[in-house]
């Protein structure tokens, strides 16, 4: 049998701080890597050398740490920040800029195939993919357009032409928008989504507010 001192020490010492940082981050790795449903949160909380109950702990379930791992790479607070920056691009082109870009990094694109797949093959991961799509992406970014209903429909919209742009070109790889320079899907996308956020709404045909 090994003395104590030789003893390799698993995990975090006592009374060291666990970080909801370092989870969330070995959680949105397992995600990519795995998908939702072959990722557990004992491996989750063995990436991040906690105790799987300190997990559990910390977010409740793992439906919860899944949806809140779509926030480290679909950050609505990025997307807001687009839409209200005040450079010279109109905001549609701000908002497909910043949105492509996620999809244009490596890293990043796989863990947002890995979250889709999850989403549409999995119950769990699919209601929390849409509550993370409610709750989070449409009420900031509506929330910045003026909030209301009426601002939340436009910002569906945009998001309906954001999200079809990703899945034929990054996801099932489509020619030829697959094959375009990002920038000139910028171009092509931004006055859509600009209408969209931007226009009257008698002009779209919004419902009454």
């Amino acid at each position: 049998m090994p003395s104590p001192a030789k003893t390799k020490r698993r995990g975090r010492r006592q009374g060291e701080p666990v970080s909801r940082d370092d989870v969330l981050a070995a959680a949105k790795r397992r995600f990519a890597a795995q998908g939702y449903e072959k990722t557990t949160l004992r491996e989750i909380a063995r990436d991040a050398h906690v105790d799987p109950s300190m997990v559990l702990y910390l977010f409740g379930s793992k439906v919860e740490l899944f949806r809140e791992s779509l926030r480290l790479i679909l950050d609505p607070d990025k997307l807001a920040a687009a839409i209200t920056d005040g450079s010279g691009d109109d905001v549609g082109t701000r908002l497909v800029r910043t949105y492509l870009a996620i999809w244009e990094s490596p890293e990043s694109a796989v863990s947002m195939r890995a979250m889709l797949a999850s989403a549409t093959s999995n119950t769990d991961a699919h209601e929390a993919f849409r509550d993370f799509i409610q709750s989070y992406v449409l009420t900031t970014v509506s929330g910045v357009i003026g909030g209301g209903e009426q601002a939340r429909l436009r910002a569906m919209l945009a998001g309906t032409n954001l999200l079809g742009t990703a899945m034929m070109r990054y996801v099932m790889h489509v020619p030829p928008l697959a094959t375009l320079p990002a920038e000139e899907v910028v171009r092509l996308i931004a006055p859509t989504v600009t209408r969209y956020l931007t226009a009257p709404a008698a002009e779209l045909g919004l419902p009454d507010a």
